[in-house]
C-alpha cells in the first residue's frame, strides 16, 4: 500500500509513463495463445523480456500480463483450471523483469460477457471472479496498485472495484474506461463526465481513459479533466485501427503517439502509456513528451 501512495505522490510533480500493450508485441513475436495470460506459463520469457523493452524504453510504470486472467475469460479459453498458476506467474514475472523500484499494477478487464439487467452475469456473479483474480494476485506481495481497464458497462466495473476492496480497503485503484463512440461515450453510454464522478464516489484514486476511439477518448478525456478532483490517466491505441488484408491493425506511428501524449499532458493527464499497437518505439516517444514537461 506505501508504494502505491508513494506514485500518486510522485504524480503531485510529474507526469509518469506507463508501459504498452503485450498482445501486439506477442503477436510480432508469433506467439500463439487462447488467452493472452496463458503466455505467462507458456512463454513466461518472452512475458519478461516485453516487459523489460518497455522499461528500456522509459516506462516506469507497469501491468501484469493479467488483463484476459479472470476467470469468466479463462473459462472460455478452457484455461479456467489453471487460473491462480496464470496469475501469480503474471505478478512473479513483472516483477522480476522490472525490478522492485518501478511500479506494478495487478491488472484486469472486463469479464466479455453482459452484465443484469442487459445479460444474464449477475452482479454477485462479477464481484465473485474478480475477488478470485485479486485474492491470488494481491496475495503475492508484489504489486503496488490495482489496475481495471478497458470497461464499457459502469455496473460491472463498480462490481470489480468492490471485488478489490473485498480483499485489501486500502490499496490504491486505478480505473479506465475504453470510449468507443466518437462523440467520446462508452458503448454502454457512459460519458467522460460520468466517469469521473461516479468512480470519484466509488473511492477511485486514479480515473481515466484506455483503448477505444481516438476521437472518443480525446472528448471523455477533456471532460474527465474538466470533472476529476485525481490524477488522470490514459493509454491510447497507436492510431485509429485500419483493416489490412483482412486484418485489423493500428498504424499511427510512434511519432504521433508522443504528439497525442503532449496534448494529454498538457490537459492534465499524470500517468500516460499505450494501448493498442504500441511498442517500445511508441512509448520510448512518450517519455520523451513526459520529460519535456518536468
Amino acid at each position: 500500500m506505501a508504494r502505491g501512495k508513494q506514485m500518486l505522490g510522485e504524480m503531485d510533480n510529474r507526469v509518469l509513463v506507463c508501459e504498452g500493450v503485450m498482445g501486439t508485441m506477442l503477436t510480432a513475436r508469433g506467439i500463439n495463445y487462447r488467452n493472452t495470460a496463458e503466455v505467462n506459463l507458456t512463454h513466461p520469457e518472452v512475458v519478461a523480456e516485453i516487459h523489460r523493452s518497455y522499461q528500456q524504453a522509459g516506462a516506469e510504470v507497469f501491468q501484469t500480463n493479467s488483463f484476459a486472467a479472470n476467470i469468466a475469460m479463462l473459462r472460455r479459453a478452457g484455461l479456467d483450471d489453471q487460473a491462480a498458476s496464470i496469475q501469480t506467474a503474471a505478478v512473479r514475472i513483472a516483477r522480476e523483469a522490472v525490478g522492485q523500484q518501478a511500479y506494478l499494477a495487478a491488472g484486469a478487464g472486463p469479464t466479455g460477457e453482459l452484465v443484469e439487467p442487459l445479460g444474464e452475469l449477475s452482479r454477485d456473479e462479477v464481484v465473485a471472479i474478480y475477488r478470485q483474480q485479486f485474492e491470488v494476485m494481491l496475495a503475492t506481495g508484489l504489486v503496488d496498485f490495482v489496475l481495471l481497464e478497458t470497461f464499457e458497462d459502469m455496473g460491472e466495473l463498480q462490481a470489480a472495484i468492490r471485488a478489490v476492496r473485498e480483499v485489501d480497503l486500502n490499496i490504491v485503484i486505478a480505473a479506465t474506461m475504453s470510449f468507443s463512440i466518437a462523440n467520446g461515450r462508452t458503448m454502454m453510454g457512459v460519458s467522460g463526465t460520468e466517469a469521473a464522478r461516479q468512480l470519484a464516489a466509488e473511492g477511485v484514486d486514479i480515473i481515466g481513459a484506455n483503448c477505444g476511439d481516438l476521437d472518443g477518448l480525446m472528448v471523455a478525456v477533456r471532460e474527465m479533466c474538466q470533472a476529476a478532483d485525481r490524477p488522470l490517466m490514459v493509454q491510447a491505441n497507436a492510431g485509429q485501427p485500419q483493416l489490412v488484408d483482412g486484418e485489423t491493425v493500428f498504424c499511427g506511428t510512434p511519432q504521433e503517439s508522443g504528439q497525442l501524449a503532449a496534448q494529454l499532458i498538457a490537459c492534465g493527464v499524470r500517468l500516460v502509456g499505450g494501448c493498442c499497437g504500441t511498442t517500445p518505439d511508441h512509448i520510448r516517444e512518450i517519455a520523451r513528451a513526459a520529460g519535456a514537461t518536468a
